[in-house]
């Protein structure tokens, strides 16, 4: 009996147990109404944040220096169940510096617009080579209080040394003053006499290898790419000429004007490129989507009422297949920014810079091969993340084969011919391919990279050279049409559905990839995907 009393408490212990959880409760009760009291739209937003990364930036765009002068607050929750003692960042604007580190995407473009451009007094060769370099200047780190923090910027990265370390789960705020001197020309950030927008303008927090407890630190790579981003949370405020449209990232909150300049306030969750591009020319054509959502192009001149309607049509089915085909994604309104050279197309989340409009429309369809791929890009390279540098397939493979996949399914297109069966579709289908050191915009097949029939598509970048996007594009894209013409296109719809279910918001790599595809439709569709992701010379379709 006695032992049996030890085990249960007696009334008067029980009593007192209650007593002191209630005043425990009450307690905490009362010390989260005076949190929310002191720091309500603090608590409100970190509750309804979607990523442990939030970028709050004022920048403003100085169309006489050249430069976007900003401010950014960068709140990082440590998830990465280690102490950390610094923060690491990507300066990826830096690649502009100097001509070895510059990319090589439109290299030809820049040297024929520098070619062009009038030798006087007023511009020397000097200066006016000048004007297609920049950089980012980092000009004080603090926390928000204002205490300096010791920083070292170099070699395209920012590393910040914390004043104490952060434990895991635990929150840091810091506060960054930069400069941005965008170069002028075609680049991924750019301005030209009437135009200016990109990406890279922002701080960009490094991949942590929680495993070694190290940071990604590799600098933009210039014949390819080294984008390997989080996806973050962004509250921007972008200060503009008034007379200025701009084309940004995220839903608009307001705009104001004052002084013959507007504030533009955007927010956005969970996005890995906040981009914008902004003209006093640009002119917006919105229309509202069935779903509710919106959806924008900005040109460059009045378009053709006819014309834009089957353009806008054309976008709204594109973007519909895909939503139908992989996932739907949570944006709201759509923007797509004609671009100041034919060259120049990018994706970035929810503003996508896209070909000329009068380039539009030609024998394929209403849509470009390059608006169809920036489109799927959205997919393939934004929602699901993945190191450029190791994984470029699954960005530039997937969303040039969806492209073809649209052609075949909403066109009748037949699938692209394919390297794998010894033949060789013209370069020009993929519209804006340049060769860097080539003349031509489209290089013959007889003419293609031998490296195209040396390396596999899963070579990472640097070992491909100035090759990568092409080898991953078009090697990338034949070996899907082959695997799905063995396997079917209702095979591929339940891949990429649960490859978007799996990977939307997170990194992905081929090998996870491949692996749901032999947890979702077997080993032997595995071992298919497999031994195409291997192969070197091509093989006839059996």
């Amino acid at each position: 009996m006695s032992n049996t009393s030890r085990f249960q408490p007696r009334p008067t212990r029980w009593k007192l147990a209650v007593t002191l959880l209630i005043i425990c409760l009450m307690a905490q009760l009362l010390a989260g109404c005076a949190w929310g009291g002191k720091s309500e739209g603090k608590a409100k937003k970190e509750n309804a944040s979607s990523s442990p990364i939030q970028y709050q930036i004022n920048a403003k765009w100085n169309e006489q220096t050249r430069t976007i002068q900003s401010q950014a607050v960068v709140t990082i929750r440590n998830v990465f169940n280690r102490n950390l003692n610094e923060l690491v960042f990507h300066w990826f604007a830096d690649s502009y510096r100097k001509p070895e580190t510059m990319p090589v995407q439109f290299k030809q473009r820049n040297e024929q617009i520098r070619n062009q451009s009038p030798q006087d007094d007023a511009h020397s060769s000097h200066s006016i080579d000048d004007r297609f370099f920049g950089g980012i200047t980092t000009k004080k780190v603090t926390t928000l209080e204002g205490k300096a923090l010791q920083f070292k910027h170099a070699n395209q990265s920012m590393t910040v040394t914390l004043n104490k370390g952060l434990a895991p789960n635990e929150s840091v705020s810091i506060r960054i003053h930069y400069e941005v001197q965008v170069p002028y020309g075609a680049q991924r950030l750019s301005y030209t006499d009437d135009y200016v927008g990109g990406t890279y303008w922002t701080p960009q927090l490094a991949v942590f290898d929680s495993i070694q407890g190290g940071w990604n630190r590799v600098p933009n790579n210039p014949k390819y790419k080294s984008d390997f981003f989080y996806a973050a949370d962004y509250d921007v405020h972008l200060n503009m000429p008034a007379s200025w449209n701009v084309a940004m990232t995220g839903s608009m909150i307001d705009q104001s004007v004052e002084n013959e300049r507007k504030i533009v306030h955007s927010k956005v969750q969970n996005v890995r490129h906040f981009g914008f591009y902004a003209s006093p020319k640009y002119i917006e054509t919105k229309i509202d989507l069935p779903s509710g959502g919106q959806l924008s192009v900005f040109t460059f001149e009045q378009p053709d009422e006819e014309q834009m309607k089957k353009y806008t049509a054309a976008l709204q089915d594109a973007i519909g297949f895909y939503s139908d085909k992989i996932g739907t994604l949570p944006i709201k309104h759509w923007k797509f920014a004609e671009a100041p050279f034919p060259e120049m197309t990018d994706s970035l989340n929810e503003v996508i810079l896209f070909n000329r409009l009068g380039a539009a429309g030609n024998e394929q369809g209403v849509l470009s091969q390059d608006v169809l791929r920036s489109i799927a890009k959205q997919w393939f390279s934004l929602a699901i993340g993945h190191n450029a540098l190791t994984e470029g397939f699954l960005e530039e493979g997937l969303s040039e084969f969806a492209a073809q996949y649209y052609r075949h399914e909403q066109e009748g297109a037949p699938w692209a011919m394919s390297i794998w069966n010894g033949q060789y579709p013209n370069l020009s289908s993929l519209d804006t391919w340049t060769d860097p050191d080539a003349g031509a915009l489209v290089i013959p097949s007889e003419q293609w990279p031998a490296v195209l029939f040396q390396k596999q598509v899963t070579t990472p970048a640097f070992h491909v050279g100035q090759y990568s996007e092409l080898l991953y594009r078009v090697k990338g894209a034949a070996l899907m049409v082959q695997w799905v013409q063995k396997s079917g296109t209702e095979a591929l719809d339940i891949v990429w559905h649960k490859y978007f279910q799996r990977y939307n918001g997170r990194m992905a790599t081929i090998d996870g990839f491949t692996n749901l595809i032999g947890s979702t439709l077997g080993d032997a569709r595995k071992s298919n995907m497999q031994e195409l992701l291997s192969m070197t010379s091509p093989k006839p379709l059996a």
